[in-house]
């Protein structure tokens, strides 16, 4: 059918369409297309007119595209979708426009401008990880809008969200330091007036009050009429490198004071100065301790009320003495973050409260010798917490302190050895270069050197002194600048008439005349200190072992090829406190160096070894089979058994061993540490004295201890906790004497959970204190209520943790329930475990007495089953022993047993204290016990844990009994 003009005018207008043109009908199917749709298509026109076209698109019938149209036909709008076509390997761009009769359709292939795109996203990731990377971030400042858009790299500086941030330049200043803030704008307003580029240092505060310091660099961007449009920049964060380079020039300088014998007070005010640069918002304090060791004394406090400092000078350092006090006499570091409540500032916080000080952490300060110098200590305006940076900017002044303390001592004490003559530290003297002679020296010269004022003039200084590092044997002394330009600084090696070797630090300078003149001083003890400082921060001053963090770092290194296996092995000695206990600290510090140097030897360098705590090493190995690795810790246990004799002792120890492997129980080397020491533990608790690898089963206990951990930290909060009262019985006549509290916990989500399986995960958590306090106020607030009801004449006991006892407040704890529900003391009994004696003995001690002041009864519980030492039953305040149920069980019929019974009461009763037993089963048992001399009985066959009403019939029981 030929066309009319009109038709084949319009198909000529279709046919110049360069993109794939086509219509549709109401009904899908095709009235028109171009020839680019017919190639998109792959068919001829006469193909596709008047067929449905749904099927011929990518992706058939039903399909985004179809519903489009529907849409568009539906609502008759136009509308534009996107699409990538995988038959086509093109992306597409569909521009849909309805009628009442149909669709017409355009195609567009956006496929280049996708690509273009696709790069440009790119490209932008490329650039946001390179910033991260860098550490530099990019703004652009739209001038006449003013709004700044950031990068995702400078909101990660600046530490906000960008929802937190609006997006203007007076928002960006609000940022900035108070401090810089007017100099930052004034730079910025010049470089709108310059139209130049600016680069400008300036510190922000972030959101958590720490302080960044920024490098930023703008340009100003114009539009034709030479108007500033836009102003684009980066910033980079130099903080690190800032407080590297200050930390770096101050310390410089103030070495350079040290040498130059600037007074003490005057390094130590630059030492305390510099830490506060460094740290803003710090007052740092550093405090002496005087020659008895015993008192403080005012060192350099620049920031501090000098009416603070002077009521410091004298005070007498010990134990919860204010921090500095405390860390002194402990020689570790005490962090109190909160003046106001902390036990260890209790007689002292007035004193810095008045001055608005309300948290202060201290730092004991080392000398050379491992004796305590002094302190250094900041304090701050409000209670907070430390940041890792900011303990770690602690550390880094450290060395330098102890030079200046100890620096000051050897000089004071050169001084008053030689007070006439005040350089005798320095070397002062003339050379010439050119004829390689000194011209002129002061007495120091041939002080050091050990050579007569002759030999020094008449021999060439290069005979006695070289550069520290000559391998190119340069003359020192010749590689000064012309005259006048700088000051040369170097050190030598001076080698001593008698042999030995000393290192002179120089400062020296040309003269117009092309002499040298030159001060030299002697840093050989200097350097000697630094040495040993470097040392003692990388091993364990006992045993001289590699530090066991250094030992994590090179596991670390071997876990990363994960093709070499690797083993860790802890070795725990077992109840090595009773050696200090018995022999001391000394002693037992000298059975660990021996028996350090004795593991070393048995490793044979197949291995690394460090000492990890307090009685504990730790070993790792590589490329050992497991059968291997178990063999060698059976050769270490070994070692550690054979006899260790020193000048005054003989002793005969045990290991555990503990054994993890790599990558079947981790490939991380914390983990791997404490795998095997979740083993040592085990081998311990299998008898000890054996080794042991990490198991299933303990993993299982691990993750056990886990999930059972995180209920129980909050089962006091939630309510679960209960107490249940187990009676306790006169033994002659079976008369209820009162009851002994026991906790039980029944879980939301657990269940019932047996005291067996929480109190020891209680323990290893450190939860005891807390829910120590917790029985001890539920026992005596049930105390106060059975009083009230009229019952009298019973005791309650309260079970008190080997944590409770050894932690500070317990006695405050005691005495404020007891005064909180108008306890009688007598009628509530503290009853400890033997173990609990076996750490800090004179501080138990303490602690007892002062429970024991306050008329309470105390008990010892399990009597037989720890040390049973009767030196520790005479030196501690009982009232009564429990003989352990482990005893009691096979009574009558057990003769070992029963003598042991036997012996406890005769025992007991010779030092005035009552005997209860506990377990008792039957009547037998029961009998056999009375017949000994038994005061009171307790277990199942007198009655079993009650819950508080049915405990409180038994008192009524008794009551009506009376």
């Amino acid at each position: 059918m030929e066309r009319t003009p009109s038709e084949l005018e319009c198909h000529q207008v279709f046919e110049r369409i360069t993109d794939a043109y086509l219509a549709l009908d109401r009904d899908g199917r095709c009235t028109c297309l171009n020839a680019r749709a017919c190639d998109l298509f792959g068919r001829a026109a006469g193909e596709l007119i008047g067929r449905p076209m749904w099927s011929e698109f990518p992706g058939g019938d039903g399909q985004p595209f179809q519903r489009a149209c529907e849409q568009a036909m539906a609502e008759q709008r136009p509308l534009q979708r996107e699409a990538w076509y995988p038959a086509y390997g093109r992306w597409f761009e569909s521009r849909i426009h309805p009628s009442a009769d149909g669709l017409t359709i355009l195609f567009l292939d956006i496929t280049e401008r996708k690509r273009v795109e696709q790069e440009l996203m790119q490209r932008q990731r490329t650039l946001s990880q390179a910033q991260q990377v860098a550490h530099i971030g990019s703004w652009d400042w739209d001038i006449p809008g003013n709004r700044v858009s950031w990068s995702a790299e400078l909101y990660r500086i600046y530490g906000i969200a960008p929802e937190q941030h609006a997006a203007t330049f007076e928002a960006y200043l609000g940022l900035v330091h108070s401090q810089d803030r007017q100099r930052v704008q004034q730079t910025i307003q010049q470089a709108l007036r310059d139209h130049q580029p600016f680069e400008f240092e300036e510190r922000i505060v972030r959101a958590d009050g720490s302080v960044r310091t920024l490098l930023s660099r703008g340009a100003v961007d114009l539009d034709e009429d030479g108007q500033a449009t836009h102003m684009v920049g980066a910033c980079q964060d130099v903080t690190e490198r800032h407080r590297a380079e200050q930390l770096e020039g101050g310390q410089h300088e103030i070495l350079a004071g040290i040498a130059g014998q600037l007074p003490l007070a005057q390094s130590l005010e630059q030492i305390a100065l510099l830490h506060e640069a460094m740290n803003p918002d710090a007052l740092c304090s550093i405090l002496l301790l005087d020659e008895s060791g015993h008192h403080v004394m005012d060192g350099a406090a620049p920031s501090l009320p000098a009416a603070y400092s002077q009521a410091l000078h004298g005070l007498e350092v010990g134990d919860a003495r204010g921090s500095c006090g405390t860390a002194a006499w402990r020689r570790e570091r005490v962090v109190v973050a909160d003046i106001a409540t902390h036990p260890y500032w209790e007689n002292y916080k007035s004193l810095a409260l008045v001055h608005g000080l309300k948290a202060c952490w201290s730092t004991p300060v080392f000398g050379g010798g491992g004796n305590v110098l002094g302190t250094f200590a900041v304090y701050f305006h409000e209670p907070r917490e430390p940041r890792a940076e900011e303990l770690y900017s602690i550390d880094r002044m450290l060395p330098i302190t102890a030079i200046a303390i100890e620096s000051e001592q050897r000089n004071r004490r050169l001084r008053e050895r030689n007070r006439f003559f005040d350089m005798s530290m320095e070397i002062f003297c003339i050379i010439d270069p050119k004829s390689q002679r000194l011209v002129q020296f002061n007495p120091s010269f041939p002080r050091v050197t050990g050579y007569s004022a002759e030999d020094l003039k008449s021999r060439s200084y290069r005979d006695f002194l070289r550069l520290e590092s000559d391998a190119l044997d340069v003359d020192p002394m010749s590689q000064l600048d012309a005259a006048g330009q700088r000051i040369h600084d170097f050190v030598t090696r001076c080698f001593c008439r008698n042999g030995s070797e000393r290192l002179l630090e120089w400062a020296s300078f040309v003269a117009p005349d092309e002499l040298v003149y030159a001060v030299a001083r002697d840093i050989t003890d200097r350097r000697r200190i630094e040495a040993e400082l470097a040392y003692a921060s990388t091993h364990d001053p006992v045993t001289g072992l590699q530090h066991h963090l250094m030992l994590e770092h090179s596991l670390g290194e071997i876990l990363r090829h994960a093709a070499v296996p690797a083993s860790v092995l802890v070795i725990g000695l077992d109840r090595f406190q009773l050696v200090n206990a018995s022999v001391g600290h000394p002693t037992g510090d000298d059975v660990l160096q021996r028996l350090a140097i004795r593991l070393q030897f048995a490793l044979d360098g197949r291995g690394r070894i460090s000492r990890f705590a307090g009685d504990e090493f730790v070993v790792t190995v590589a490329a050992l089979s497991p059968a291997a690795v178990l063999e060698l810790a059976e050769r270490l246990r070994a070692t550690v058994a054979e006899p260790i004799e020193g000048e005054d002792y003989r002793l005969l120890l045990t290991a555990s061993v503990g054994i993890s492997h790599s990558a079947e129980h981790g490939s991380d080397a914390k983990l791997l540490l404490r795998r095997a020491e979740a083993a040592m533990h085990q081998a311990k608790q299998e008898g000890r004295d054996r080794a042991c690898e990490f198991s299933p089963r303990q993993m299982q206990k691990l993750e056990d201890s886990l999930l059972l951990g995180n209920h129980l930290r909050d089962a006091i909060r939630l309510g679960e906790l209960t107490l249940h009262y187990q009676p306790q019985h006169e033994g002659a006549n079976r008369g209820l004497t009162g009851f002994e509290a026991l906790l039980r916990w029944t879980s939301r989500q657990l269940g019932v959970v047996p005291p067996n399986r929480f109190i020891p995960i209680a323990e290893a958590l450190g939860l005891m204190p807390e829910i120590g306090e917790w029985v001890l106020d539920a026992a005596c607030r049930q105390v106060r209520e059975w009083l009230d009801r009229g019952h009298r004449d019973f005791s309650v006991a309260v079970n008190v943790s080997a944590q409770q006892l050894q932690r500070p407040g317990l006695v405050a704890q005691v005495a404020g329930a007891l005064r909180r529900y108008l306890v009688p003391p007598a009628m509530l009994d503290i009853e400890i475990t033997e173990s609990s004696f076996m750490e800090n003995v004179w501080r138990v001690q303490r602690t007892l007495a002062e429970l024991k002041a306050l008329g309470i009864g105390l008990s010892l519980d399990d009597f037989g089953t720890g040390y049973s030492s009767l030196a520790y039953l005479k030196q501690f305040p009982i009232d009564k022993l429990k003989i352990d149920q482990g005893f009691v069980s096979g009574l009558p019929n057990d003769a070992a047993d029963a003598a042991i019974v036997r012996t406890i009461i005769a025992v007991a009763h010779e030092l005035h204290m009552t005997v209860a037993a506990e377990g008792v089963a039957d009547a037998a048992q029961a009998a056999f016990l009375v017949a000994a001399g038994c005061d009171e009985l307790q277990g199942f066959y007198l009655g079993a844990p009650l819950c508080a009403i049915e405990a409180e019939r038994r008192l009524d029981v008794a009551r009506a009994c009376r």
